[in-house]
């Protein structure tokens, strides 16, 4: 019997694969083909240009665009910046 958790229906393996909802060894490696050709196209696009964020591009590039905490950013200590460079407690 699947179990409701969050709104989400999760199924054990047997019922996963009664229903049909488990990959096939051929959709495993199509996908898989699709994924290692996506690393080589990322590896291969270099550093992102001076002065952007980098990442995917668009809504994927920064977690705090368009939030409260845009232009923030952290050092190598973990320590945060806010826009104007100052630092900002870490404490909780």
């Amino acid at each position: 019997m699947p179990e409701k958790i969050g709104g989400k229906l999760f199924y054990t393996d047997e019922e996963a694969e009664k229903l049909g909802l488990v990959y096939t060894p051929e959709e495993y490696a199509h996908n898989q083909a699709i994924f290692d050709q996506f690393e080589k196209d990322r590896a291969a696009a270099g550093p992102a240009p001076e002065g952007t964020t980098p990442g995917l591009g668009g809504r994927f590039s920064d977690d705090l665009e368009g939030t409260e905490f845009e232009g923030w950013t952290r050092d190598q200590s973990g320590q945060w910046f806010d826009k104007q460079g100052r630092p900002v407690n870490n404490e909780k």
